[in-house]
């Protein structure tokens, strides 16, 4: 059973990366096609557009990767039904759940696999692409120094900043800083004209300090320079939050949901990417569940057959994600059921078809 086990785990890996390789690289063409106009525009080199499609590779594998999991099942368990396999190896009393073993250990490492890629490989290359874009192609803040204006932000302890203008060296101008109150109303504001990163803590020039008590009453006092003590973010910090969540690590999202939630903020989609981090780490393993009774039950339709119903599901669960995504972002359902619900129910029917194959 140890060479059945070897060799079908070998073709499925073998049609796998085929697979994954194939529509990856149509994916790719066809986005080529789509940013030609974008590329020449810009004089972007072709150094430049392949270092462009070296980043986009991780998010497109990400992507796909399901995809060519279900066909790859497709075509080695629908080889194995068609050329009448199936048929001896139950003959000779194995049972057609103990050869969905090797497709289910490799679902099972994919979940693994997509954490780990995920996190060490498809975020960080997000922001590398990012930055590329802005940087070599579009040629914006080509500077060391980047400056950004309008910045809303929001600290540890629920402290709400509003910055005019933001240094990468670590100087911020025309900023103020809130600290609300259980009621979300404010308790004291800071506002000050400029303040420099120095020694690991901030220094304020030409600072107000407004107090409030319960009834609204202002009091106010002014200093000409001031340590900031109670702003404990670094310029590091600060620039974190320019990247949107594709490009946030895990950690780092968990800790900016907790500091919006402080301060009463508005989190949902957040909160729905995070979880959706990990509910689409089972996609993979979902999936081959799915293909894996059904290739096994279409005797008539043959391999293509096959692989277009293995199309068809996998776009029917991308589109199930997405609804339930939105759902989530619009407060309908919790935003942790929003991520989970898509793997729950084709889980569900995954399971029951599994189980009922060998009848």
């Amino acid at each position: 059973m140890k060479v059945i086990d070897r060799h079908l785990l070998k073709e499925l890996v073998k049609f796998a990366v085929i697979a994954v390789a194939s529509v990856v690289v149509i994916y790719l063409l066809i986005d080529l096609f789509e940013e030609l106009s974008y590329f020449t525009g810009r004089k972007a080199g072709l150094g430049v557009i392949f270092l462009y499609y070296f980043y986009s590779l991780p998010s497109a594998i990400s992507l796909l990767y399901p995809v060519s999991m279900v066909l790859a099942v497709f075509m080695v368990y629908g080889q194995l039904t068609r050329n009448r396999e199936l048929h001896a190896l139950e003959s000779a009393g194995v049972s057609i759940l103990r050869l969905f073993v090797p497709a289910i250990g490799l679902g099972l490492a994919s979940v693994v696999l997509y954490l780990a890629a995920n996190e060490l490989v498809t975020v960080p290359f997000n922001a590398r692409l990012t930055d590329l874009r802005r940087l070599k192609i579009e040629r914006r803040q080509s500077s060391q120094v980047q400056r950004r204006s309008n910045l809303y932000f929001v600290g540890e302890e629920g402290r709400v900043f509003y910055i005019r203008e933001l240094s990468s060296d670590g100087v911020m101008k025309n900023f103020s800083v809130s600290e609300l109150g259980p009621d979300r109303k404010v308790k004291r504001r800071f506002d000050v004209g400029e303040a420099v990163w120095r020694n690991g803590a901030w220094y304020g020039r030409d600072v107000d300090v407004r107090t409030f008590d319960a009834l609204g009453n202002e009091a106010l006092e002014h200093d000409d320079s001031l340590k900031l003590d109670m702003i404990r973010e670094t310029p590091a910090d600060f620039a974190s939050t320019s990247r949107p969540v594709e490009e946030t690590s895990t950690r780092a999202l968990r800790g900016h949901i907790g500091r919006m939630k402080r301060a009463g903020e508005n989190v949902a989609r957040e909160e729905v990417e995070y979880y959706y981090r990990f509910s689409y780490s089972l996609i993979g393993l979902v999936v081959v569940l799915l293909g894996l009774p059904l290739s096994v039950r279409l005797r008539r339709g043959g391999v293509m057959f096959g692989l277009g119903l293995g199309l068809l599901l996998s776009f029917l669960y991308w589109g199930a994600i997405q609804t339930s995504r939105a759902f989530g972002t619009s407060h309908v359902i919790s935003t942790a059921l929003s991520a989970w619900l898509p793997n729950i129910v084709f889980g569900a029917v995954a399971l029951v078809l599994v189980l009922n194959a060998d009848r």
